[in-house]
């Protein structure tokens, strides 16, 4: 097992930030496309399968439907190759992590972002794939593993966001705040031009929360919750403030910015500790869930003929 980390290695502070570039645009691309194109696939397969995923699974052997959209038949078989390579796709950003010295491979967030598209459709796959039905026997473990995995990484990316992103070190960070801050306030003034300057100013206040240190789990959500309503309010001041609509979305894009880099930096350490307890939970699941997928996996196509229903049908 794999050393546990208190930060993601992408997420730890770094002495500059990268500029966008064309590569990065284009491989966030397609991240989107291919994303796209398997969310097709899963509305696709619902609707066509429909009919036999509501029937009964004791009048499921009748159904016209059966023979392809059974866990063995051609279109179950494929939903499950999907699935499987999209699980095992997901390992790629854990390597891309181990391999942090290479620039060239591109950016880890990158990676991570084709790691959640795997991570989101890759199970979604796999049930379609045992079309709709509790597995038995040692596939179960491993479905169950799969179902606890997926949506403790739904954890795992909430913490994942509260990390400091763009911050040389903690008080670095504050300071590139403020700066940014002070930029966007001067920005802001500068178009004006008859808007409500005080409802401007009251936003921009929203945006100062006062630095407080988290030490509990339950004051970070507090603040996390807190930050959420100061967000939403800031929205409401720009809204009054008589700025024009695009000013106004590049403004709450900023002030916003600013509320959470604050949140961030303020519960860093229970955001590392929460990440640690979740490796400690993820990964033995993880790794489970790769055993007896590669098992059953192993057994369909040695006992069960899997390759050779596909490939006749």
């Amino acid at each position: 097992m794999a050393p546990i980390e208190e930060t993601p290695p992408d997420l730890q502070p770094q002495t500059h930030q990268e500029p966008i570039n064309l590569v990065h645009l284009v491989v966030n691309l397609a991240i989107g496309s291919v994303a796209v194109l398997l969310a097709l696939g899963v509305v696709v397969a619902m609707i066509w399968g429909a009919p036999y995923y509501t029937t009964p699974r004791a009048a499921r052997l009748d159904h016209p439907l059966h023979g392809l959209f059974k866990p063995g038949g051609p279109v179950g078989l494929w939903l499950g190759i999907i699935g499987a390579t999209l699980m095992t796709a997901m390992l790629s950003y854990s390597v891309r992590k181990l391999l942090l010295p290479f620039e060239w491979l591109g950016a880890p967030m990158l990676w991570f972002r084709f790691h959640v598209v795997c991570g989101i459709l890759g199970p979604i796959y796999i049930v379609l794939h045992s079309a709709w039905l509790l597995p038995e026997g040692y596939i179960a473990t491993g479905f169950w593993c799969m179902i606890l995995v997926a949506l403790s990484g739904v954890f795992g990316r909430y913490v994942y966001g509260h990390f400091p992103r763009t911050a040389a070190g903690r008080s670095q960070g504050i300071n590139d705040g403020e700066k940014s801050l002070m930029s966007l306030k001067e920005e802001l003034v500068s178009q004006t031009r008859g808007s409500n300057a005080e409802a401007l100013q009251e936003a921009v206040k929203l945006s100062q929360q006062p630095n407080v240190e988290v030490h509990s789990i339950l004051s970070w959500f507090v603040l996390h919750v807190r930050t959420d309503l100061r967000a939403n309010l800031v929205g409401f001041k720009l809204a009054r403030s008589g700025l024009p609509p695009q000013v106004q979305r590049s403004a709450h894009e900023g002030l916003t910015a600013q509320l959470k880099a604050r949140r961030n930096l303020a519960g860093w350490q229970v955001s590392a500790k929460l990440f640690r307890w979740w490796h400690l939970f993820h990964e033995p699941l993880a790794q489970a869930m790769y055993l007896i997928a590669a098992l059953h996996i192993l057994e369909a196509i040695i006992i069960g003929g899997a390759l050779t229903h596909l490939w006749n049908d």
